[in-house]
């Protein structure tokens, strides 16, 4: 690799992932695109490295983000060498402070040249020390002075050119030392700047310095840069964030049309396991489809056919999701439903839940019914619906690559049976969901049907409608029903009941009240 491109040490890729772990896994990111687990120190990498967690950052961070992580760059070096007595150009800096700063502009001038020329040295030793590249001596740093104030410098490292904010921001901060006494622009020369296919690129800049009369803490100034640099880059991740924030509520919201709410709400907590499992539990399921559906579509125009459709189904799933059901899926015109996971409130809760459900949903018929025929609709859609409550398999079926979370056994297949059995604006449920009903619904009994796979025969029931209360039975006896002497009879005891009982409750809570007024 190192014959043919240019690499970096072990040591200065580690310390550029250190740097940009504040801000995730950018760094871990790219090494996974290239293969790699972990960096070792003592080897070399590819400059492509580094290059692409630069410009990943920049993307996604802005130039602003390249430019503070410049700045403080040589932070991680200088705690280095501090152990073997620090940087040259720091030591030449505080020797000669009083020199560098001097009110004199020659003096300080001749100082700051000479600053800058310790400072490149030591500069252009580093970059040969961690950059190797296949042909010798293309590292390094160069000096040219233009005018008694303009120095055209140029360094020639790793960093892609796209990437040129990084090394200023570099540049920027190893040169505020001389702010006590010079005021400085950095301009990037891109006409004399180039990158080598191999890896390694040369930049050239202008650095015009003025003369400061005032008295500038440098430090002080060297501190202002930087907050300056983090507050635009930490304003940069803020944007960014908010900007993944919205990404991701729209991806949710987009996904929440895709599968079951509960689902997607254990899914946004992080509470939903993806993997290849699925477990035994008693279920409640439901189908339902249009009766003679292919013939009613084939009279129906495409585009009158969609509308009543998306009307259909956009009724249908309200009223599903109202009641807490789980949407398994829809299958052309028909729609596949179950309750007890992922949530459940208990078998028969469950059940009583998907026939209140059922009863709904045709009751919606009856109103989608007016309202299609009244625009033209001759032969409305009508529904029937199949339930039934029994142990299924309910979990994620697939493979590691794809997951649908489903439910199957033979008990869902009971439910599809009846479906397909029952008469139009009818519902037949099973035995077993009818007796957590009974109280809801009056029903009639059918002949039982026998099932390949099912041991039992299969007790169905035809709802007939909701059950009805003695009151309001009698309430909806209609004046000019003639009614025979016994009928009345039967009316006067029952009023007479309902008269006991208000009695009761009236006595009841005058009781209550009394006791609380002792």
């Amino acid at each position: 690799m190192g014959k043919y491109e240019t690499t970096m040490s072990g040591a200065a890729i580690t310390s550029t992932l250190t740097q940009m772990s504040m801000i995730g896994d950018i760094g871990k990111e790219i090494l996974r695109e290239f293969g790699i687990k972990k960096i070792d120190v003592k080897r070399e990498y590819s400059f492509k490295i580094r290059g692409s967690i630069h410009s990943e950052t920049r993307k996604r961070f802005g130039k602003e983000a390249l430019y503070f992580y410049g700045c403080t760059m040589m932070d991680g070096y200088k705690k280095v060498r501090e152990e073997k007595g620090a940087f040259k150009a720091d030591n030449f800096y505080y020797k000669n402070l009083e020199m560098v700063n001097h009110k004199n502009a020659q003096t300080a001038r001749k100082f700051r040249n000479m600053y800058f020329k310790i400072f490149l040295q030591e500069l252009g030793d580093m970059t040969k020390a961690t950059i190797f590249t296949p042909v010798d001596n293309m590292v390094g740093t160069s000096m040219r002075i233009l005018d008694k104030d303009k120095i055209e410098f140029s360094l020639t490292n790793a960093v892609l050119l796209e990437n040129e904010i990084f090394n200023r921001g570099m540049i920027f901060d190893m040169l505020t030392v001389l702010g006590g006494k010079w005021n400085f622009n950095i301009k990037f020369i891109k006409s004399k700047s180039k990158q080598d296919p191999r890896g390694w690129c040369k930049f050239t800049w202008i650095i015009d310095f003025k003369f400061n009369k005032e008295k500038v803490d440098p430090f002080e100034k060297q501190k202002e840069l930087r907050d300056n640099a983090k507050q635009k880059f930490i304003d940069n991740v803020l944007k960014d964030s908010n900007r993944l924030r919205k990404q991701s509520e729209l991806l949710a919201n987009q996904l929440g049309k895709f599968i079951p709410p509960q689902m997607h709400k254990a899914m946004m907590q992080g509470d939903f396991n993806t993997d290849v499992t699925t477990r035994r539990k008693k279920l409640t399921i439901f189908f339902s489809d249009i009766k003679n559906f292919t013939d009613t579509s084939e009279k129906l125009q495409p585009e009158d056919l969609t509308k009543y459709l998306n009307q259909y189904f956009s009724e249908m799933t309200k009223i599903a999701l109202d009641h807490g059901a789980t949407i398994d899926k829809y299958i052309g015109d028909a729609v596949m439903l179950f309750f007890g996971d992922p949530t459940s409130k208990g078998e028969r809760e469950d059940a009583r839940a998907c026939v209140e459900m059922s009863l709904k949903m045709q009751e919606k018929m009856v109103e989608l019914n007016k309202k299609w025929k009244s625009s033209g609709f001759l032969n409305p859609f009508q529904i029937r619906i199949g339930i039934n409550t029994g142990y299924c398999n309910v979990g994620n079926f697939g493979s590691e690559q794809r997951l649908t979370y489903t439910i199957i056994g033979g008990e869902v297949n009971i439910a599809a049976r009846l479906e397909t059995a029952g008469d139009a604006g009818k519902i037949l449920m099973s035995y077993e969901t009818y007796s957590h009903a009974r109280d809801m619904i009056d029903v009639k009994e059918l002949d039982s049907i026998k099932m390949k796979g099912i041991t039992r025969e299969v007790k169905v029931y035809e709802v007939i409608g909701r059950k009805k209360s003695k009151i309001a039975a009698v309430q909806k006896i209609e004046s000019n029903t003639p009614l025979s002497d016994k009928k009345i009879e039967n009316i006067n005891k029952k009023i007479e009941a309902i008269d006991k009982q208000f009695s009761f409750l009236k006595k009841l809570i005058d009781d209550l009240n009394n006791e609380k007024l002792r």
